[in-house]
């Protein structure tokens, strides 16, 4: 028995929670680049005034923990978004005129 196919106006609501999250999901990315980036400079501002290097190497494991993680996320959402797309060109195609 094969599935009934779903309503386009079910698609789009689901298309938009994917995107929706997807915003979310940069969002975080962005703020954990910034949070990397701003290590980035505080390394570098230890190493001209001569201040003992990697101080903060916890910070940083964990922050590039949350980044791949992140990223990971990212990815499946994508990977959705494209299955979801797939899914609503079938049922715009097999509509009738």
């Amino acid at each position: 028995m094969t599935a009934l196919p779903r309503e386009i106006q079910t698609i789009l609501a689901e298309r938009i929670a994917l995107i929706q999250a997807l915003s979310k999901a940069n969002s975080e990315n962005l703020r954990l680049n910034q949070i990397a980036s701003g290590l980035m400079f505080l390394d570098q501002k230890d190493g001209v005034d001569g201040a003992e290097q990697d101080p903060r190497s916890t910070e940083r494991d964990a922050n590039d923990t949350a980044l791949d993680r992140c990223r990971d996320h990212i990815e499946t959402l994508e990977a959705q978004l494209a299955a979801l797309d797939l899914e609503l060109k079938k049922a715009t195609e097999s509509m009738p005129e």
